[in-house]
C-alpha cells in the first residue's frame, strides 16, 4: 500500500512540474511567475507585427490622445485595476496604433511592492519611459469653490492629464515629470525639476501668507492720498504682484501636478511583448 502511494505522489509531482515548465506565450513571466493585474488575471501584451518605433513627437501625440490615464486606480481582488493594468492597456493601444511598445516592471529597495509602466524606443531620442498610471476615484475629488457671475460653482483641481515621463536609474529615486513639461530625458533634468518645484512651493506659501496679512491689515481701514502708510501698502502690493508674476511663470514651466516619488529603483525589467 505504501509503495502505491509513493508512486501516485511521484506522478502528481511530475505532472505539476510539467505544467510549470510549459509557459503560455501570451503571458509575461518574471522569476518564473506570471505577471498579473489588479483583478488577479494574467497581463497579456498584444503585439502588432507591423508596429514600428516612433519619433518622440509621435509618441507624445499618441500618449496625449490615449485616455488610459483617466481610468480609476482600484485595488480589489476581483475587479482591481492597478499600475500593471494601466501599462497593459497603454501597450496594447500603442501597438494597435502601429507604435512598438514595451511593458516595464520596476522593483524598489526595501519594498515588496513594485510598479509597472511603459517604454518606447524612439528613433530620435532613444528609450523613453512613460507612466500613465491614474489615480483612484477618491483621490480625484479635488475641488474648490469659485465665484462666477451667476453665483458660485465647484471647479476641479485635478490636472489635465496624469501622463508623465518616468526617469529611471538604478540606485536613484523613481521620478516623474508631467509629459508636457518633460523638456529633457536625462536624469539630472528630473532633479532640476524637483528643485524648482520645491522652490515654487516655498514661494507659493510665502505669497499666500503675505496676501493673508495684507488683506487683514487693510480690512476696514481708510488711507489718505500722499500718506506714508498708503505708500507703504502700495509698495507691499507691488511686491505681491511681482511675486505673483514669478509664480505664474513657475506654474507654466512646472505644470499643475506633482508626483510623489515611489522609492529607490532596485531593478528594471523591460518586456517587449510575449516571450
Amino acid at each position: 500500500m505504501n509503495r502505491y502511494l509513493y508512486l501516485i505522489i511521484g506522478l502528481v509531482f511530475l505532472l505539476a512540474s510539467s505544467f510549470v515548465g510549459c509557459k503560455n506565450p501570451l503571458y509575461i513571466y518574471e522569476d518564473g511567475k506570471v505577471l498579473i493585474g489588479g483583478d488577479g488575471e494574467p497581463i497579456i501584451l498584444i503585439d502588432n507585427p507591423d508596429a514600428v518605433d516612433p519619433t518622440y513627437a509621435e509618441l507624445a501625440a499618441f500618449i496625449w490622445q490615449d485616455t488610459t490615464d483617466n481610468n480609476d486606480y482600484l485595488e480589489h481582488p476581483r475587479i482591481g485595476y492597478v499600475c500593471a493594468d494601466f501599462a497593459e492597456d497603454v501597450h496594447n493601444n500603442a501597438e494597435a496604433a502601429g507604435i512598438r511598445a514595451a511593458s516595464v516592471s520596476v522593483d524598489f529597495e526595501g519594498s515588496e511592492e513594485g510598479h509597472a509602466m511603459n517604454a518606447f524606443d524612439t528613433i530620435d531620442r532613444g528609450l523613453v519611459y512613460i507612466d500613465c498610471t491614474g489615480q483612484s476615484s477618491s483621490d480625484k475629488l479635488n475641488f474648490h469653490l469659485e465665484k462666477t457671475e451667476e453665483g458660485f460653482e465647484f471647479v476641479s483641481d485635478n490636472p489635465e492629464s496624469w501622463d508623465a515621463v518616468a526617469y529611471v536609474k538604478i540606485g536613484r529615486e523613481y521620478g516623474l515629470v508631467p509629459l508636457g513639461r518633460a523638456n529633457a530625458l536625462y536624469y539630472n533634468f528630473y532633479e532640476e525639476y524637483t528643485q524648482k518645484w520645491q522652490a515654487y512651493q516655498q514661494v507659493l506659501a510665502d505669497f499666500n501668507d503675505n496676501v493673508a496679512r495684507f488683506n487683514q491689515e487693510i480690512q476696514g481701514q481708510t488711507y489718505y492720498e500722499g500718506s506714508s502708510e498708503l505708500a507703504r501698502l502700495e509698495a507691499w502690493q507691488a511686491d505681491l504682484e511681482e511675486m505673483k508674476e514669478l509664480l505664474d511663470g513657475l506654474s507654466e514651466e512646472l505644470g499643475d501636478v506633482w508626483f510623489e516619488p515611489k522609492g529607490i529603483v532596485k531593478d528594471v525589467q523591460v518586456h517587449w511583448g510575449p516571450e
